[in-house]
């Protein structure tokens, strides 16, 4: 008895045993079609365990059923579910239904938790996977301006800004770019620069946009929007994918994705990504805006003469026996200095297609290495390569030339915490400016004129005057004061296209000396760390974060004031000297956030607050609140209110920045300024007098009264202060309604004064500082003319709105279109230092697309429609027509394959347009695209 009891007992807890593990398998499909889902993603419900569906739809897992198991299944497009599975049996048939209305997509973005986008307390927009891949222009960055409420900055082809809520730049500082949580921006301009190094289209899973203040959760310059792209988790996507696109102006693209699970626990996974683009750009072709290095300057030539007489090294043995000659000559014939005194020499400048190379490329490699520690715990780290050449507008446009970007990040991540260590190095590569190239190829270019004229003057003189041993007449200096003045206009300045243009050309982009060169070098670096944990609280939501950033600029002097330390060392043109030692910058930011959510009435109300404090090296600590009110009514439609608090730091630049440009001088501003005059009183004042006398004296009505006196305070953070309200709901089942509309309040905008300072111990606003803006020479220089970095004293209202419907016709046809509205109160508005609103007051999106409308066939139409708008910014500011764009493409799956074919245009109707003033002007663009996926490959 006693051992069939122990039997009995053996074989029950053997059968136990197995019965805790076991093999599930399935099958996932369309609903309505039947037809086999590829790629279905099936994960584990609170654990890190899954797989992907085959070619036909199949699945197989390995699980432990100790607990209750339910699998979550998903898939691009359709509506995620939970199966709940008892134990190993029958395989599965897993039907899924289209998703029908977008929000119910999940973000993560709005509140770093997961919830649906009905859910969020804030205007947030998400672009997926599939719509990714469907964007009618071909260019998912340019489709992000189809959101409502985004608006995109274009410089050139391979360089867009994104902007949101106005005061639109193509610098955007007040918008946060992130690739997997690591910052996008380049190190030292403090900025994103578009996607020209960001992600793979291959490799994105989402991409996530808030349109409005987010610094309660990001921290510093989340001040108008943040931007969030997700790539794939090798662990859910694995497989093989390619892609192929060319189309007009030359240009080609190829992307690829690897991924794979390996091991026998399946708990390593690995993926590599990579792309190529290159394209003839868009080309700035405005001669008005985009002619660079149209001077008018005035040369005496005879103190030039006088003194290249002793120039033996630039000028030939005849030439400096011609130059004596004439020296000699003038002394006892004044006449002559008619054609020789004061001449006013205007050059004809360049075009930028003359400056800077016509092509747009970009190289993108990324390596991830993740392994799974358990099934809720995985350990990662990624490195990411770009480089790439375009366009960038700033004070200048600036020919992008082989930047070069490189991320490390490594990331544990637990289901309660998040690690994230990465950093990020620039290099720029042979970038420069484009407009200091036209102006240095313009003062080589009046060097040659004032030689070229002195000696077709002396050719000219010298047979009228027999060898200059006669008096020369009026007439006969006005006739060689014409023939010197022709030639040198004929052979002077340099003409693009000829060998000797080119090589003075190459020169000057690689000397990093502005005085003669346009190169810029920069070589920052910056080094982040992020923290964030979700407390086990019961009753509410909870958690806790903070991050800590070190910002390494590094010009080699060139840009910043990391200058020499040891003024023996040189600085070699175009390179830095590794051996000189520098004066190294170090700036900081650290913070931390705490955010409480709580729902109450069966989760009908919700409330949310978040706080986060913030402090920078150079400035006192920054709170930015948020406060969000959600109710959710019976059927489903959401109400919101939310108020918060969002800043900016200022830019390196503007705290650090010490560039000599010759005729103004740009400082950085973090103690401020004293002993000063406003730019425009001294031109004022100035104006009083226009002429000498034979001593050097002025001439004319001297006013010391209009100079104005000016102190500058140190520089502090912008601040914006906002009230949000909104609605998300469904209706009908089939249409999507997104409505928004807030009130801003701007303090402490960012923007440039022009000043000028008495040199050599002279006050503004006594005799001294008079006397300085009146004996101030080119060679003797009294003032400096400066350029500062201040903060605006008027505060700046704005509002606006959007709305946003999406009509889901039938699970194959679903139609879309938005409006948005921006507005600045500038009605009292008299501060010069406001940077301009530079957005189109109305803005409109529509579109229709079509999935497998018929068998595999699909399209896309989209119709954008941009107001006119006035853009003001330190390049220029005109402005910017209204137009209207037409998007389409049409696409067909070959499921056998593995493939999809894509043909499409990008403003179809060739309305040739400007998004920012002074950038190209943008027309159509084909293309043809093959994209072949095959999933764990």
């Amino acid at each position: 008895m006693r051992k069939l009891l122990l039997s009995l007992i053996f074989g029950f807890i053997t059968l136990f045993a197995f019965a805790q593990k076991g093999k599930v398998t399935g099958y996932v499909t369309d609903k309505k079609t039947k037809e086999p889902l590829i790629g279905a993603t099936i994960l584990v419900k609170g654990a890190a365990i899954g797989t992907t569906t085959e070619a036909n739809g199949s699945f197989a897992l390995e699980l432990d059923f100790s607990k209750p198991v339910v699998l979550q299944v998903s898939y691009i497009g359709y509506e995620k579910l939970e199966v709940p599975v008892s134990g190993p049996g029958k395989a599965l048939t897993i039907e899924m239904e289209m998703a029908i209305i977008p929000g119910k997509e999940v973000v993560v973005t709005s509140s770093r938790l997961s919830e649906t986008i009905l859910q969020a307390p804030v205007s947030i927009h998400k672009m997926n996977e599939k719509e990714i891949k469907e964007v009618t222009s071909g260019d998912f960055y340019q489709g992000l301006s189809n959101i409502q409420g985004v608006d995109i900055a274009t410089s050139s082809m391979g360089f867009k800004a994104i902007n949101m809520r106005g005061f639109n730049t193509s610098a955007p500082v007040r918008v946060v770019q992130m690739v997997d949580g690591m910052d996008n921006q380049a190190p030292g301009l403090n900025f994103a620069i578009g996607n020209l190094v960001g992600a793979n289209d291959l490799d994105l899973q989402s991409v996530e946009v808030i349109t409005g203040p987010a610094s309660a959760l990001y921290g510093p310059n989340a001040m108008q929007g943040v931007v969030s792209m997700k790539t794939k988790s090798p662990f859910d996507y694995q497989g093989l994918s390619l892609q192929l696109k060319g189309g007009s102006r030359n240009m080609a693209e190829g992307q690829f994705r690897y991924a794979k699970v390996i091991g026998k626990n399946k708990k390593f996974a690995f993926k590599v990504t990579g792309s190529f683009m290159r394209a003839d750009d868009w080309r700035a072709t405005d001669t008005t805006v985009n002619k660079y290095g149209k001077l008018n300057v005035t040369q005496n030539l005879a103190s030039i003469l006088e003194k290249q007489q002793y120039d033996t090294i630039n000028n030939t043995p005849q030439e400096v026996q011609d130059f004596i000659a004439l020296n000699n000559y003038l002394n006892f014939n004044p006449v002559t200095y008619q054609g020789l005194n004061q001449r006013e020499i205007r050059t004809p400048g360049y075009m930028e297609t003359d400056l800077a190379k016509t092509n747009v490329n970009s190289i993108k490699v990324g390596v991830n290495l993740s392994y799974k520690i358990k099934p809720d715990m995985i350990l990662s780290y990624d490195y990411k390569l770009g480089n790439g050449t375009a366009i960038y507008q700033g004070t200048n446009r600036y020919s992008i030339n082989n930047i070069l970007f490189q991320q490390h990040k490594i990331e544990f991540q637990s289901k309660r915490l998040l690690v994230r260590a990465y950093t990020t190095f620039e290099n720029a590569g042979d970038s420069y400016d484009i407009v200091f190239t036209g102006i240095n190829l313009s003062k080589e270019g009046i060097k040659r004129w004032v030689s070229k004229y002195i000696s077709a003057y002396v050719d000219t003189l010298r047979p009228l005057t027999n060898d200059f041993d006669d008096n020369a007449s009026v007439e006969d200096v006005e006739k060689a004061t014409a023939y010197a003045t022709q030639v040198a206009y004929q052979e002077a300045f340099y003409q693009p296209g000829t060998s000797e243009f080119e090589t003075l050309r190459n020169s000057i982009v690689s000397s990093g000396n502005l005085q003669k060169g346009s190169k810029f070098i920069d070589n920052s670096s910056i080094q982040h760390l992020d923290l964030q944990y979700s407390l086990p609280i019961n009753f509410m939501e909870a958690m806790v974060g903070g991050s800590f950033r070190r910002y390494g600029p590094q010009s080699y002097g060139t840009i910043f004031t990391d200058t020499l330390i040891n003024s023996a060392d040189t600085l070699p043109d175009g390179a830095p000297d590794t051996k000189a030692k520098f004066t190294r910058i170090n700036n900081y930011e650290y913070g931390a956030f705490l955010q409480l959510s709580k729902s109450f009435f069966d989760k009908k109300l919700k409330l949310m607050a978040s706080g986060r404090v913030d402090k920078n090296t150079n400035f006192k600590p920054q709170f930015s609140p948020r406060f969000a009110i959600m109710w959710t009514t019976k059927s489903g439609h959401v109400f919101r209110v939310s108020a918060q608090q969002a800043f900016r730091m200022p830019t390196l630049q503007n705290q650090y920045i010490g560039l000599d440009l010759g005729p103004i001088y740009l400082p950085g501003n973090l103690n401020g300024y004293n002993n000063l005059y406003t730019l425009e009183s001294v031109k004022a004042f100035q104006a009083q007098y226009d002429s000498t006398d034979a001593n050097g004296n002025y001439i004319g009505s001297i006013q010391p009264s209009l100079l104005q006196p000016i102190q500058l305070k140190p520089l502090r953070p912008e601040q914006i202060q906002t009230v949000e309200a909104g609605y998300r709901g469904i209706w009908f089942k089939r249409l999507y309604v997104d409505l928004s509309g807030y009130v801003s309040r701007y303090r402490g905008f960012i923007g440039n004064i022009r000043v000028v300072e008495p040199l050599h111990g002279a006050v503004a606003g006594e005799e001294s500082g008079v006397d300085a803006i009146l004996t101030n020479t080119s060679a003797n220089k009294t003032y400096q003319v400066y350029q500062i970095a201040v903060n605006a004293d008027q505060d700046v209202m704005t509002y606006g709105g959007s709305i946003g419907l999406a009509y889901y016709l039938t699970n194959k046809y679903v139609f879309s279109a938005n409006y948005t509205f921006a507005s600045l109160d500038d009605s009292k508005l008299t501060d010069p230092i406001l940077p301009g609103f530079n957005t189109a007051k109305h803005k409109v999106n529509a579109g229709i697309k079509g999935r497998k409308v018929i068998k595999n066939f699909g399209f896309g139409v989209n119709w954008q429609w941009v107001d006119t708008y006035l853009w003001q910014s330190s390049f220029g500011d005109g402005q910017v027509a209204a137009y209207n764009l037409v998007d389409v493409q049409v696409n067909y799956e070959f499921p056998k394959y593995f493939s999809t074919i894509r043909l499409g245009a990008s403003n179809i109707l060739n309305n040739l347009h400007k998004e920012i003033y002074g950038g190209p002007y943008i027309g159509r663009m084909f293309y043809a695209q093959w994209t072949f996926d095959i999933p764990d490959l």
